[in-house]
């Protein structure tokens, strides 16, 4: 069996800079298969689960990731049946789940921690890691 390779990692998504990761793998694998070609290298590059060792050890992570199973669960949930139910344990367990983001990840230093896991010159602007281009050139010093 293989173990479930999950937690808080960068740039999951573009326009993200920190969230948590049920499954690096399978995100790996659907930004190789699915995300536009020219973009494939730098999400990659970029994509980093951190290193538990770096994160803070909090009653918070532990909620944040408890409700976080339960988030992926229901969403999970959804793509089987979709009806009025799934979508309302959904909502509910999304809301729990942003909340205890929330809190947890206000225990973190995220720029700090960012600058120390990251590429040394991640294009990261705040809003996008597009922000100097889809390709790896972005990651030349300017």
């Amino acid at each position: 069996m293989t173990r479930l390779k999950s937690g808080l990692a960068f740039h999951c998504h573009h326009d993200i800079l920190l969230e948590y990761v049920y499954d690096y793998d399978e995100r790996l694998n659907f930004i190789k298969a699915e995300k536009r070609f020219v973009e494939r290298e730098l999400r990659k590059t970029l994509f980093v689960l951190i290193p538990e060792k770096l994160l803070p050890n909090t009653s918070q992570k532990a909620a944040y990731i408890k409700t976080g199973a339960a988030y992926y669960e229901a969403k999970a949930d959804l793509y089987k049946i979709t009806n009025d139910k799934t979508w309302a344990v959904y909502n509910k367990t999304e809301a729990v789940y942003n909340k205890a983001e929330a809190v947890y990840k206000a225990y973190i230093d995220v720029q700090a921690l960012h600058k120390q896991v990251c590429h040394p010159n991640c294009p990261w602007d705040g809003k996008t890691i597009f922000s100097k281009g889809t390709s790896l050139e972005a990651l030349n010093n300017e």
